[in-house]
């Protein structure tokens, strides 16, 4: 029989210390959950099997990295045009946090950081020519 998805209110501080902080060893984790080491460790087991804790990631700061310019882009494309883009998108110029495909008009959506407002330029420029594009750039992050 299969388990069944339910998540009781241990689990759901267990999934909100790990958004914050999903580095802890399992004991730092269990000291704020009040369990021990290994009652989180089959906790988080059971969560992952259940496919609420899919995966582990990391944020890279792109700033950090020389990617100042920070561009989320809607874009009505095909699947050659959005392979084309993709292939203009090299890490000199930028990097590439997401590619959603989307409904709506404007069928793909990108989240990207780029080192230039020069270069940019040149990548929608170049995509462009093909397809209708859309362009916001971020001022603020708000959030976490």
């Amino acid at each position: 029989m299969a388990e069944e998805k339910r998540i009781d209110e241990t689990d759901v501080r267990i999934i909100e210390c790990l958004h914050e902080n999903s580095r802890m060893t399992m004991k730092e984790l269990g000291g704020k959950v009040h369990l021990t080491g290994q009652a989180v460790r089959n906790r988080v087991e059971r969560l992952e099997s259940l496919g609420i804790l899919e995966r582990y990631t990391v944020n890279v700061n792109c700033p950090v990295f020389g990617y100042r310019i920070h561009a989320l882009i809607r874009a009505r494309m095909t699947r050659t045009e959005q392979a084309a883009f993709l292939a203009l998108c090299t890490p000199s110029c930028c990097r590439l946090v997401h590619c959603y495909a989307v409904t709506g008009a404007h069928n793909v959506f990108f989240d990207i950081y780029f080192k230039e407002m020069d270069a940019m330029q040149a990548v929608l420029d170049k995509a462009g020519e093909h397809c209708n594009i859309e362009v916001q750039i971020v001022l603020q992050e708000n959030g976490r």
